[in-house]
């Protein structure tokens, strides 16, 4: 059991270490044991965080009738908490609430059901207290199948200031769009970028402030989720297009947003021509040649429709874009429909081969997949416009 629960703590570790704004649950504690209705899963690993961020106490514990009965020392009141259900993965945010019950009634401690309102309309309290285990992801998006799958998702950056933080020092306030929403993250200004693909292996070990509009990142923070621990540097548009310029991004473009084979050093990529990898996650790049409902067909620069990539989308896959044509990129969050191709259907002849050239412009996207399905589609538009 000792080395099950290390394991547990050990992926509640992993699985904290982005900046993902948990779902709070709140749960009343009568200084001895807090009572948690909100169960997903018969299983469950509680963890708390002293003032710097560090582990101090954790323990499993097991549902009975879809309620958890979480021993709490009681130095460990005032700590961070949270809670990662082991089945299901999803990591939620832990407050503790007073309850007027005694030390001696643990077992009473969700005191409204034992309220005459409660006990005259039972079925009228069941039915909020079920109705959060039904929406489990409901703070994330829908393209989110688990919890899990949110970890690490890509970010594009929109902006990079300088400000002064909480305490009072000066960070770096990087506004990006994560999980499908805008927001702004303060970041330590001398953080290092831990990793860099290879056309841009420059970055790797440049502070946080040299990032730019148009630029994806992969922010991982710590396991506390309050601070900004390392960044991943993903991708970067080139100023020149990419398929008709006169450098070499390799066959799959890789040099632009992989090195060593991997994307962030963690993730494998899809490769033109050859049989789809069975990892989880894996990224993509390409020119977009076609979109047909939810199928985006990808192509380098041969142009070869059989040898291109073809990716499922659905209705909620995350879309971000980026107008590279002029001085200045425009940044956006988009959808689906905004995935568009600019090469004419019959410029592909008929060998399903098309002649890249300066008469067309082109629009690219980098892609996180996550089970074979488009969880994040980052768009740059008008290439060569």
């Amino acid at each position: 059991m000792k080395k099950k629960l290390l394991t547990f703590i050990l992926a509640l570790s992993l699985f904290s270490g982005s900046v993902v704004f948990a779902e709070t649950l709140s749960a009343p504690y009568n200084g001895k044991t807090a009572v948690i209705d909100n169960a997903s899963g018969t299983k469950a690993v509680l963890v708390c965080f002293d003032a710097d961020g560090k582990l101090c106490y954790s323990n499993l514990y097991t549902a009975e009738d879809g309620k958890f009965s979480a021993d709490i020392p009681e130095e460990y009141k005032d700590t961070k908490k949270k809670i990662y259900f082991v089945e299901t993965g999803e990591i939620k945010d832990l407050e503790l609430t007073e309850d007027s019950m005694s030390d001696s009634m643990p077992e009473s401690t969700a005191a409204p059901v034992t309220t005459p309102a409660a006990e005259a309309k039972p079925e009228a309290t069941k039915k909020p207290e079920t109705k959060p285990t039904s929406k489990p992801k409901s703070t994330l998006p829908s393209i989110y199948e688990k919890e899990v799958d949110s970890i690490y998702a890509p970010a594009l950056v929109k902006e990079v200031t300088m400000s002064i933080g909480a305490d009072g020092n000066e960070v770096c306030a990087v506004t990006m769009f994560y999980q499908g929403k805008e927001l702004s993250v303060d970041i330590d200004t001398d953080l290092e970028i831990s990793t860099a693909p290879d056309e841009y292996s420059f970055m790797r070990g440049k502070t946080v402030d040299n990032l730019q509009m148009g630029d994806v990142i992969c922010p991982i923070a710590n396991i506390a989720g309050d601070t900004i621990k390392s960044v991943d540097f993903i991708f970067r548009p080139t100023k020149d297009d990419i398929a008709t310029g006169d450098t070499d991004y390799g066959t799959n473009f890789e040099k632009l947003f992989a090195s060593n084979g991997k994307v962030g050093g963690k993730w494998t990529f899809m490769r033109y021509g050859e049989k789809p990898s069975s990892e989880k996650y894996q990224y993509a790049f390409g020119i977009i040649g076609k979109v047909d409902k939810n199928l985006l067909t990808l192509i380098n620069k041969e142009g070869d429709e059989d040898k291109s990539i073809e990716i499922n989308m659905q209705n909620d896959t995350i879309v971000y874009s980026c107008d590279v044509d002029g001085r200045e990129y425009e940044v956006e969050i988009g959808s689906k429909e905004s995935v568009s191709a600019t090469i004419p259907k019959n410029a592909f002849n008929k060998t399903g081969k098309v002649d890249l050239n300066d008469d067309y412009s082109y629009n690219y996207a980098l892609v996180r997949t996550v089970n074979d399905i488009a969880t994040e589609i980052i768009v740059y538009n008008n290439y060569n416009e």
